[in-house]
Order: C-alpha cells, then structure tokens, then sequence
C-alpha cells in the first residue's frame, strides 16, 4: 500500500526514492462499528493512545475528515452498494464491516494513517555464520549480526515477511556461537550452611495504596495480571517507547498489556510481589 502511495509521487515513481522536502501524504483509516466490534481490543488500545476517534454520524465524520458531508456519503453509499452486488470496480468480492443503512445513526471510528519506516534494507556485511566482514571480506573477531542491521541477505529488495526469517535464522545461528552465562536461581540453605532443595520463593503481597506509591518515571510499577512489575529501568529499552510504560505507573495495566501483548512475555520479568 504505501509503495502505491508514494508511486502518486513523479520523483518518486522514477527514482523509487522520496524527496524529504515533500509533505508526507496521508490518509483516513474509517472503520464502521461492525469493523470495530471485530477488532475490540485494537480499536479499544488506539482510543486509549489517542490514534483513533469514537465519531457519531457520517456529519461527525465528514467534519473531521474535512470533507463535504456528500461526498463522505455518497463514497460509504457505493460501498454498500458494492457490497450487496459482491464486486466493485476494484475486483473487490469480498466485503466485511460494512456500515449501517442508516450512516446518520452509525458510529465510525477513525484515525490518520501515514506511511512510516518499517524495515531498512542494507547494513553490515556478514557470512553465513553471521560474523560481521571487513572491507576485505575478512571476519572481525567476536563482531556478530543479525536482522536488518546486517546486508545482502535479500538483495535489491524482500519478500514479505523474509525479514522475519532474517532475524530469526540468523539470530539463532549467532546466538547458539555465543556462549550465554545462565542466571543464578534462588535456593534455600539450612542453618550449617549447606544447599538443600530449592524452594519456591513466596512474592511478599502489594496492596493497591501501596503500588499507586510507584507511580512516576524513576519509580516504576504496573500490576499485570494480579502480579506486581518492576518496569522502571525497563520502560526506555521498550520498543514502543517508554510512554506507553510509565503512564501505567502505579496503576493495574492488564487490559492494556493484554491488548497488544501475550502473558508468555512475562516470563523474563521476575515480579516484585502479588496484588491482594
């Protein structure tokens, strides 16, 4: 989709580069409340990031469009149409979230879109081993790569969801070379100072008054499924960004974690306590 955008572009459909002087264009992302009934969790966690609006009516729409109310209407008219008929113009045949008849009584949710860098093509050069080469294709001692860091695995261009391959194969092949010191585990000892038995340790109980006392940017916690986090050092390495993180400061972040995120994650955070 966004190479077809850009491609609207003289200079670019020639030179398949964009010209950083030119506005970046955009578009409307309109969903009808069917499409977003489909999409709950979604639509719910981009209202909450402040990427989507809850508009009532195709005059709302129209209005934050900045369009005339006849064209945003006679558009969603043929879309509905198409959808009865089952094709458009387009070769479309398959039509979901369609809006209501009545577009004066539908809710709408929308947001703009842009296009945004995703992936880069190109970087360090490696062998198949993932070690990082030299200007004369020579191996830099203890240097490794991995992802879209590392060049030439794709050649001029990729294959969707080949970048996935490419971190994932060479990550593992770097990984399984690199040899990883494992973390201590937790064990009890008796009073003569032997090991005995590791035991499970018991997370010490975190009321809610008490986790709403860690609610700032140097003080970190969120209670994710009734187990209590600390983020604090983590929220500036999170790859969204640490805002996401700290405005679940000392709050119960559940629902947002779970929106975007499965709870396997949780697995190489050890909690602070539990929630009573």
């Amino acid at each position: 989709m966004t190479d077809k955008m850009f491609n609207q572009n003289p200079f670019y459909a020639e030179t398949k580069k964009w010209n950083v002087t030119n506005e970046d264009p955009t578009f409307s992302l309109v969903l009808s409340s069917s499409a977003a009934d489909a999409a709950k969790k979604h639509v719910d966690h981009y209202i909450n990031k402040g990427l989507l609006m809850k508009l009532e009516g195709v005059n709302a729409l129209a209005k934050w469009m900045n369009l005339p109310v006849t064209t945003v209407k006679a558009t969603l008219k043929e879309y509905q149409r198409n959808a009865k008929e089952g094709h458009d113009v387009w070769g479309k045949t398959s039509f979901s979230g369609v809006p209501q008849e009545n577009l004066a009584k539908e809710v709408f949710y929308a947001g703009t879109v842009t296009p945004v860098l995703h992936y880069c093509m190109g970087g360090l050069t490696i062998d198949k081993d993932g070690n990082v080469l030299d200007q004369n294709k020579a191996v830099i001692p203890g240097l490794h790569a991995a992802g879209e860091v590392s060049g030439g695995v794709h050649g001029d261009n990729r294959l969707g969801g080949n970048s996935l391959l490419e971190c994932t194969v060479y990550g593992s092949i770097v990984g399984k070379k690199i040899p990883v010191k494992q973390r201590n585990s937790i064990q009890s000892y008796s009073q003569n100072g032997s090991n005995s038995k590791a035991e499970k340790v018991e997370l010490p109980t975190i009321t809610l008054e008490v986790l709403q006392q860690h609610n700032s940017q140097d003080d970190c916690w969120v209670a994710i499924n009734g187990k209590v986090y600390d983020l604090t050092d983590f929220a500036e390495e999170h790859p969204p960004g640490a805002e996401s993180i700290i405005e679940l400061a000392g709050l119960d972040g559940t629902e947002a974690f779970e929106a975007v995120h499965s709870e396997k994650i949780l697995e190489d955070f050890d909690p602070v306590g539990v929630m009573t």
